[in-house]
């Protein structure tokens, strides 16, 4: 009988450790985008809302860079919100040109043709 209850005891003890509350796994990390996406301030994120917190970062930067092109390297906020809105708005038709391109002389780019030479007058 002492062998039966010992054998019982065991496969009871066994149940009992096998059923152990099922270890859950830790959430995931947040990238590098997701947290420079949540560092932004609740207006920008607002006009980045349609991306990825990846795209919306390339967005950020791109905007800093088309700002610096433009001679402005620290732009108010409001110049910033303003590059973002034109740059994430899609429409290339809201976009201005900072571009004097061939009209300068001499061009800026080496890539731009001088204008030609005028007609001779008769």
């Amino acid at each position: 009988m002492s062998r039966f209850a010992l054998v019982l005891l065991w496969m009871v003890a066994q149940n009992a450790f096998g059923q152990q509350a099922p270890v859950q796994e830790p959430a995931p990390r947040p990238t590098a985008e997701e947290l420079a996406f949540a560092r932004l301030p609740a207006d920008v994120r607002g006009i980045l809302a349609g991306l990825t917190p990846a795209q919306a970062v390339q967005a950020v930067q791109q905007a800093d860079q088309h700002l610096i092109a433009l001679g402005i390297p620290n732009p108010s906020p409001d110049q910033f919100r303003i590059a973002l809105r034109a740059l994430t708005s899609g429409s290339s038709s809201s976009v201005s040109s900072a571009s004097a391109g061939a009209t300068t002389f001499p061009p800026l780019s080496p890539l731009v043709a001088p204008p030609p030479p005028p007609l001779p007058q008769r």
